[in-house]
């Protein structure tokens, strides 16, 4: 990919090895970007796409797929990051995140992940359906002993039949029925999805899911805004 050093401008030329990377990653916003910013159609650079054409058979030769290079690339700057870290910071307890990481190796881990994150979210909607019933039902209960009073009280001041039905039996009855079903979920919800994302489990879960959501063109923090659509509903 070194050919590529030629196609950039002189004072661009510090980014030919990232870009490199990203033309194997096959990403079309940059092919966009570096055409739009330095005036290079990669596309039609017959040059350019013989290299790559080389180095992708190569890698097929080698049974390296596009994702296994991209989770390798990811890898590698994550370790790159980590030994500049270890260069430039020193921490009075060198050990402080060693339980963080033994509690990632499980949550995160493609045999337990999905799992244990599968068991947690039942485990949360049974607690917010099964304990959302009770306070549904009385407030269920409250709003149905206001409404008769309500309708009795239009019918001792002759109200006609047309504004009882409109003001109680339309608007207070379908407030007090949403209030009824949906309030005592969200309370109950809410709370259990706050303590989750204070254990700083809810960021493990979007980890886990990346890749699944990924297929969609989406990202795995979608997941957990999909769990909020779920209880909602």
């Amino acid at each position: 990919m070194m050919i590529y050093i030629g196609l950039l401008p002189e004072d661009k030329k510090y980014l030919a090895r990232w870009i490199s990377l990203k033309l194997l990653d096959e990403n079309n916003l940059i092919y966009e970007s570096i055409k739009s910013n330095f005036n290079v159609d990669i596309v039609n650079n017959s040059k350019l796409q013989e290299k790559l054409s080389e180095i992708k058979n190569e890698l097929n030769e080698k049974g390296l797929s596009f994702s296994l290079l991209r989770d390798n690339i990811v890898m590698n700057i994550v370790y790159s990051a980590e030994e500049i870290r270890k260069r430039v910071c020193t921490f009075v307890n060198s050990s402080y995140n060693e339980r963080d990481r033994k509690i990632d190796k499980i949550l995160t881990s493609k045999k337990f992940g999905i799992p244990i994150m599968l068991a947690f979210l039942a485990l949360i909607f049974w607690i917010t359906i099964t304990g959302a019933n009770y306070p549904s039902s009385l407030l269920s209960s409250f709003f149905g002993m206001i409404q008769d009073k309500l309708l009795a009280l239009f019918e001792f001041w002759h109200v006609p039949e047309f504004w009882t039905n409109l003001l109680i039996l339309g608007m207070y009855q379908t407030v007090t029925w949403v209030v009824s079903v949906m309030l005592p979920p969200m309370a109950i919800f809410f709370p259990l999805f706050t303590l989750l994302e204070d254990l700083g489990y809810l960021p493990r879960i979007a980890f886990n899911l990346d890749n699944y959501f990924k297929k969609a063109c989406s990202s795995g923090k979608q997941a957990l805004t999909m769990c909020l659509g779920v209880t909602t509903w």
